[in-house]
């Protein structure tokens, strides 16, 4: 609960502990939006996931939209460093990509029924989750790029456009985390397709940089 430690001394914030309350209400929103129906998750629920009064929690947000916002950039951004993680981890190219799309499949599928009930409240800020969306897949392109750039380097792929590439596999997992959620064969699905388009068939590896990657394979 809020001990009052946060409250400003002589007019002036203690930012440090105001911070790092308003990251630990975001995240306790993050784990209730991703497993709660949009309309199930109320600010009470919010208050007592992140161990504050209510008072406390208008404090930081006025709205449970506006919590959302705030809940599903860090999401995004969370995701950002776990695909990061498994591009860099270890197994061959086709099994990381394998993980990646399972793993954003998995966290897009679970915010999108809340990304829904959003635009469909408000115009203000259904356009401000899709500026949230925007950006974090564009901060996951970086991500996938250099996944994709790295299997071309090893061989494993064939001439492709990287941007054309990106933009399938963005395309593809948001399309199915529309449809099933969490579901393990859709992300086989999705991959293998993915695989299948990228994969060499007889072309010259592409090799070295972005510049050197050609046609998407077909």
């Amino acid at each position: 609960m809020s001990t009052g430690r946060d409250k400003a001394v002589d007019g002036i914030p203690n930012r440090p502990v105001f911070a790092r309350r308003r990251q630990h209400i975001v995240q306790a929103a993050v784990r209730l939006f991703t497993e709660r129906a949009y309309v199930d998750v109320h600010m009470d629920a919010v208050a007592a996931a992140a161990g504050v009064v209510k008072p406390t929690l208008y404090r930081y947000f006025a709205t449970k939209e506006a919590l959302f916002i705030e809940a599903l950039e860090c999401a995004l951004e969370e995701l950002r460093h776990e695909i990061r993680a498994l591009r860099a981890g270890t197994g061959s190219v086709d099994c990381r990509l394998r993980r990646v799309v399972a793993c954003m499949l998995d966290r897009v599928g679970r915010l999108t029924p809340a990304i829904r009930a959003l635009e469909g409240q408000s115009s203000d800020f259904g356009e401000r989750s899709r500026t949230v969306l925007r950006q974090g897949f564009s901060a996951l392109k970086e991500e996938i790029g250099a996944l994709l750039i790295n299997g071309a380097e090893a061989g494993a792929f064939g001439r492709f456009d990287l941007d054309v590439a990106v933009l399938v596999v963005l395309g593809g997992i948001r399309m199915a985390a529309h449809s099933s959620a969490g579901d393990r064969d859709v992300a086989d699905a999705v991959a293998d397709f993915l695989l299948k388009g990228l994969r060499a068939r007889g072309d010259t590896p592409a090799r070295g940089s972005r510049t050197d990657v050609g046609i998407l394979a077909s």
